[in-house]
Parts: C-alpha cells; structure tokens; sequence
C-alpha cells in the first residue's frame, strides 16, 4: 500500500501538470491541440488524434500528433466516422483493444498509412454534450494501454473541457467584437458614398479577418456569369469567371440558400472562386447575399485543410457581412438610377429647349428667307435669290439634323433604365482604339436609341465588338470606319484599310456574326473595298414597324 502513494502523487502530479498546460491557452484552436499533445504524454502513446463532432454527428474535424506533414498528406482524407472511430460515436464509452487491426469492427487502413495495434479511445463531453473522442494507439515499448491509462485520459478529458468550454466562449466574444467593430466601418464606409468596389473590398477583408478565414472572396454577376469582384488571400482571381456548372458560388446564387461544409477540396462542386487556392480550402461557407428570388452575388470564405470547422457564430457574422455587401450593390445600383434619372431629365429639358426654341427660330427665320427669295426672283435677281434658297436649304437640314438630335435624347420608351445603344458603341470603339493605337471614325445616323429593341442591341453591340476584335488581330489597318444607321432596319458597317481576309482563316467569328444576324432574321456580308485593299463588313437587321 505504501508503495502505491508515491506512484498514484506522481500520477496526480503528472495530470494536474497536463491539465494546466492544456489550460494555458485562451483559443480554441491551441487548446485543442494542447490537449492531444498531454493525452500522448499521459499515456506515452506515439499516436494520438481528436476526432471533433460535426452538427450530424460525425467527425468533422480531425487534429493528430506523432504524424507529420508530409505522413498526414499521403494517408489523404481524414477519417469520419467508421468503424473503430464510429464505434465511440455510436457507444460514447471508453474502449480499449489489444489490437486495433484484429477487431472485427475495424474497417481496414488507407495507403500510406502507418501500423497501429494498441488503442484507447475515450469519449470528450463539454458542457454536458458529446464534443469528440480522444484516440490513442502504439504504446511506446509494446504492449496494451492500462487501466492507469484510461483513468489519466479519463480524468484528462473531465478537466480539459472546462479549458474547451472557456476557449469556445473566448473564441465567442472575440468574434463578437471584431464583428461590431467590422460592421460598424462598413456601415459608416457605406454612409459615407464609398463605391461599391471599395465596400465589397472591405466586406472580404473584414470578412476573412472576423471568421478566421484563408480566404474570402465575393461574386457578383457579369456579362459572362458570375465574376469575382473582392478577395482576400487568392491571388490572381479577381475579374476571373466562375463557371455556371460545378461551383459552390453558383449553386448558392441560383437557390438563394447558404451552403456549409467541412472539406471544400474534397466536394466534386469545388471552391472555383479562389482559383488555384481551392485545392487548399477544407472548411468552407458560400453565403447569398440577399435572399432567394433576390441574390446579388456571393460571399466564400475559406480556411486551409486541417483547420477547425466554421462554428455557427462565425456563419452567423458572415451572413451579416454577405447581408451589408448586398446593401452596398443595392445603394450603388439606387445612386446610378439617380445619376441616370438626372442625364435623363437634363437630356430632356435640351431636347424641350432645341424643340421650343432653335427649331421654332430656324423654322422663322427660313419662312423669312423664303420671303426674300421670291421677292429677288421677281426682281430678276437670280444669283441672290438661288443663294437664299440655298441658304433655306441649310437650315431645313439643320432642322431636320436637330430633330433627329432630340429623339436621340429621348429614352426608349421600352425600358427607360437601359443603356443606350449609342453609349455601348461609343463604349465599344473606345475601348477598341487603345488596341487599335488609333481612334475609329464613328458616325450615327438615325434615331438609333428609340428605334433597336434590347435583343437586338445586345447582338449589335457583340458584332461591334468581334468585328473591331477581327481588325485588331489580323487587318493591320491604319483606319476603321463605323456607321450605324437606323430607318426601317438597323445597319452597321465596318470598313478598314488593312490586308484583308486571308483564304485560310478561321472563320469562327464571322461564323458567330453571320448567327447572330439570323436569330434577328437579318443578314451578313463581307467584301473587299473596291481598291482592292481591306474589308467591308455589313450586318443589317429589320426593325419594329410600330
């Protein structure tokens, strides 16, 4: 009995020392780890894991000791939740085997993975519910895990989840701060009139900083689908397209819904938003911003593989940040209607004052040359009076030139918050000139902006686009011309001076402009210019009679 004392105090000792290291630290993360590193020394086991409890249940989360990078790497995907393992989850007992391999609930090891025979598993409880289950195998020196093992691991994990429970609520109230203090700059930046870019910015910056995260990026939609417009620890991704099919982004801007999961790089949907990164990101959570019928994009955030999973407080903050990037979206699309709204009521009030004024003056003052044209002609004094005719010739066609200028300024009747068809191609060609190296000479004739519906503004607008884009990579030209008219039928021409179509060019685009005008049931021609040098493109599509 004598001899026991010493080595049940030494037993004391060495726990209460496990269970103050353990204690030491304040985040969750550390403490954890702290934990499977005193269960190993508790035991002198070489291996030891702690296989962390997900919302259904399974091992979510799976932190080892005794295996390094490179062995963690090769044995691939962590376990979750069969056989041995699944047994402490079904059964939240203590479990000792001989030999883990021999048991006939065991399931068999993965490639690369290192020989294990002794085992001791022991359930974790914090705050009265199933936390996890601590794993022990390969006594050092042989043998099986004894009774004074078990007792150490059990005694361990009753004291240890006091140090969990307070690193959780820790963890808790370091987040909510940080998410106050996230929020309230984001509010004031919001306030404040910052473009949307920079808010969206400071959402993923903020966002990746409050959650713990890697990674953080936003998606909104563009012309080609959904573009990444802000992140954070992805390099090289912004402005990238994500792809309609196969992504966690475009699953949650479709349903409107959050998604949530513990191993990103492991799901066939992938984390394509991060780009080259997503083979990195284990826990993940792809968030809406805005509600279902109303998404304006999407917020992913990330953390690398190996990492504990995204508690729900941290997804609850992160659907604030989605909620105050919708915002952002929501006001800049609200102060470009207003900017929009003030273009349209100053293009209006000209065109009131061209129709109430200059055309009422020159309408006067062409009778008043009229008048003075007959009298000279009666006079015989042809010469004057064919100048003066001439004259009120100039100033019908100055007349007609400002009426055509008036419907110009009026908005589509159809849709009065949509680009103008004008503006697009101006847009277009000026964007083409900095390839060019020179500006494109753009002429309009017509009222171009009342006259083309959107569908066929939006196939214009893209043969405008490929035709300058054809120019730029094969003509060689030193000057384009663009006309666009607009009557009965819509028609663009482009013409260059260049070296002209090559018999065996690839003649996928013109395929693509040649489709594009029968879908408006229009038509297509390419020739040489008559010098024998360039090209003229004609796409012409008919036009509403109404």
């Amino acid at each position: 009995m004598h001899t026991q004392e010493p080595e049940a105090a030494n037993d004391v000792e060495v726990l209460l020392e496990a269970v103050l290291d353990v204690g030491r630290g304040l985040e969750l993360g550390s403490t954890l780890q702290r934990l499977v590193q005193a269960a190993a020394a508790l035991t002198d086991a070489q291996y030891a894991a702690l296989g962390i409890l997900d919302p259904a249940g399974r091992i979510g989360q799976f932190l080892t000791v005794g295996m390094d990078a490179v062995q963690v790497r090769a044995v691939g995907h962590y376990p979750t939740g069969r056989g041995i393992l699944g047994e402490l989850i079904r059964d939240p007992r203590p479990l000792r085997l001989s030999d883990l391999q021999a048991d006939p609930r065991a399931v068999g090891f993965p490639a690369n993975h290192p020989p294990m025979h002794s085992f001791l598993g022991v359930p974790l409880r914090v705050h009265g519910s199933p936390f996890g289950n601590l794993y022990l195998t390969g006594k050092r020196g042989g043998g099986d895990f004894t009774d004074a093992d078990q007792r150490r691991i059990e005694a361990l994990a009753a004291a240890a989840s006091v140090a969990v429970e307070n690193a959780r609520l820790y963890d808790d109230a370091r987040l909510r701060e940080r998410w106050a203090l996230a929020s309230d700059e984001i509010s004031r930046r919001l306030l404040a009139g910052d473009t949307p870019d920079e808010v969206l910015d400071l959402v993923a910056v903020h966002a990746a900083e409050v959650a713990g995260a890697d990674l953080a990026a936003l998606t909104v939609p563009g012309d080609e689908g959904l573009v990444v417009r802000a992140a954070v620890g992805a390099d090289d991704v912004r402005g990238t397209v994500v792809p309609p099919e196969g992504s966690f982004a475009a699953e949650v801007y479709d349903s409107g819904l959050p998604v949530v999961t513990v191993d990103a790089a492991g799901d066939p949907r992938s984390a394509v938003a991060f780009g080259e990164s997503a083979d990195l990101v284990g826990p993940f959570v792809a968030l809406p911003l805005g509600g279902p019928g109303r998404t304006r994009g999407v917020l992913s955030v990330g953390r690398k593989q190996g990492k504990l999973a995204f508690p729900d407080a941290v997804v609850e903050a992160l659907q604030a940040f989605a909620s105050q990037a919708a915002v952002a979206l929501e006001l800049a699309e609200r102060r470009s209607d207003a900017e929009r709204l003030a273009v349209v009521r100053d293009r209006d009030r000209i065109a009131r004052d061209l129709h109430d004024l200059a055309i009422q003056r020159l309408y006067a003052t062409g009778l008043g040359l009229q008048g003075v044209a007959r009298r000279l002609e009666r006079a015989g004094d042809d010469d004057d009076a064919a100048r003066v005719t001439a004259a009120v010739d100039e100033v019908d066609e100055t007349i007609g030139l400002i009426r055509t200028t008036i419907r110009g300024l009026q908005p589509p009747a159809d849709d009065a918050r949509r680009v103008g068809v004008r503006s697009r191609i101006i847009a277009e060609v000026e964007a083409a000139s900095r390839s060019l190296g020179f500006a494109p000479a753009l002429r309009f004739e017509g009222p171009v902006d009342s006259l083309v519906p959107p569908t066929t503004a939006d196939h214009l607008v893209a043969v405008v686009r490929e035709s300058l884009s054809n120019v730029i990579r094969h003509a060689h030209a030193h000057r384009v011309d663009v006309l666009l008219t607009a009557s009965d039928a819509v028609t663009l021409t482009v013409t260059d001076d260049g070296v002209g179509i090559p018999t065996d060019a690839h003649l996928s685009g013109l395929a693509n402009m040649g489709t594009r005008a029968r879908e408006v049931s229009g038509s297509l021609t390419i020739t040489r210019c008559p010098d024998g040098r360039g090209t003229h493109l004609t796409w012409r599509a008919p036009l509403p009679t109404a």
